[in-house]
């Protein structure tokens, strides 16, 4: 079943050689973190590029889609893929 959201998402994200990857994230008061990346891609908002990732947590239960906004630098949560 896939649910979508498109809430922001408060994001703790590495910067490193060139490249962003989500750590972990807090949506509605709950923290998921420990995240495994399953894939990432990218699309353009007019000039602004969106980098979109997925991201599995430790329990593997749930398949979470996060998007980054560069023009903003504004995370949201898309959608999740749950069991």
């Amino acid at each position: 079943m896939v649910e979508e959201i498109g809430e922001p998402v408060s994001v703790l994200a590495s910067f490193s050689q060139g490249r962003v990857a989500p750590l972990r994230f807090k949506w509605r008061n709950r923290c998921y973190q420990d995240l495994t990346l399953a894939s990432t891609w990218c699309d353009y908002e007019g000039a602004s590029k969106r980098i979109y990732f997925s991201v599995l947590n430790t329990d593997h239960a749930n398949l979470y889609e996060l998007c980054f906004h560069t023009r903003d630098l504004q995370w949201i949560l898309v959608r999740i893929h749950h069991d």
